[in-house]
């Protein structure tokens, strides 16, 4: 069996290869993509700006929905026709490491143990969550990444009684940290973004105060919470100091330049400002995944992709569009 997958040959170089399926070893899973999505952590590895890229070539993608078509006989968690979520983040199963394709010229293309540019993928257990059923599974590509790791940076017991929270940057992952922060109670939701559209946005999502630059929320006193969404490291910098003293708290979450250096001033931590990550430990993220899903049920999160679908063949169009900010989370649909 042959399937189309967009494969990084080399840095800005993407091709659409015909890729064979192979034999499936312990704990792997051949699923039918249905919808990806891409965020920055794909725009950086395409552009070689995460570093040195040991695998190339490569399949791409980490965050989808399918349904799963055939697995080893070891894989107990799943059963075939499952519709899943593909998502970078370890679930409980059992860990299969990457999958090494054949083209049709019968070349080696590389896999990680989740990927989702493609029409088919052998997928690790351990990438994979199962879905309540097949109804909006657009909205639901957003568990793989944007929404899970927004969860899981608010979904903290150091964060459970704060009131007021500052996202900076409202791209896909601010979106859904505003999405998330209103339905765990954040009272003052502060949106900060360039861009007035993802400031409508941000609005239909639950933020109640708007600013077009970091800058203009320095005389907000009493921040709780300031999450950081760009992966700017200007903005970073300015803003890292925005919390509230004693008791404030500041989340990493933006997709930083690999290497980036910040300077920082250890008056911000003798003062009582707590940094943070969105990832605190590593637990299997199975429960919080559940917890997840039913947050947002059938919510219509079309918001995040506005009215355009792309095709495999065309993504080279979605990066751009997504690069350029035409949208806000490309959709891919195969």
């Amino acid at each position: 069996m042959n399937f189309k997958a967009a494969v990084l040959v080399k840095k800005n170089n993407i091709k659409i290869l015909d890729l064979k399926k192979p034999k499936l070893n312990k704990a792997q899973l051949f699923v039918k993509i249905v919808y990806s999505s891409i965020c920055h952590t794909q725009l950086s590895e395409i552009k070689g700006t995460r570093g040195e890229d040991k695998f190339l070539p490569h399949c791409l993608g980490h965050e989808g929905v399918g349904v799963i078509i055939d697995k080893h006989n070891s894989v107990k968690k799943f059963k075939i026709n499952d519709y899943v979520c593909l998502s970078w983040i370890k679930s409980k199963g059992k860990d299969a490491g990457g999958v090494i394709y054949r083209d049709t010229k019968n070349r080696l293309i590389n896999g990680g143990p989740v990927h989702t540019l493609n029409e088919f993928a052998v997928v690790s257990e351990n990438r994979l969550y199962k879905l309540k059923g097949s109804k909006n599974l657009k909205s639901k590509v957003l568990l793989g990444c944007a929404l899970s790791t927004a969860y899981s940076a608010l979904k903290n017991k150091e964060l459970d009684k704060l009131k007021s929270i500052c996202i900076i940057g409202c791209g896909g992952l601010g979106l859904a940290t505003i999405l998330v922060a209103k339905k765990l109670g954040f009272r003052d939701i502060i949106a900060v973004d360039k861009v007035k559209s993802k400031l409508i946005a941000a609005k239909k999502l639950g933020a109640n105060y708007f600013f077009k630059s970091s800058d203009s929320i320095k005389n907000f006193i009493n921040l709780d919470v300031v999450v950081e969404c760009t992966g700017n490291i200007d903005v970073l910098k300015k803003s890292i100091s925005y919390p509230k003293k004693f008791g404030g708290k500041f989340v990493f979450i933006g997709n930083y330049p690999y290497k980036s250096k910040i300077d920082l001033d250890p008056w911000l931590i003798i003062q009582g400002i707590t940094f943070m990550g969105a990832w605190n430990n590593l637990k299997p993220f199975d429960n919080m995944f559940k917890k997840l899903e039913n947050i947002i049920k059938d919510k219509n999160l079309k918001i995040f992709f506005g009215n355009k679908i792309y095709s495999l063949r065309n993504i080279n169009k979605a990066l751009k569009d997504f690069e350029n900010g035409t949208v806000i989370r490309p959709l891919i649909k195969f």
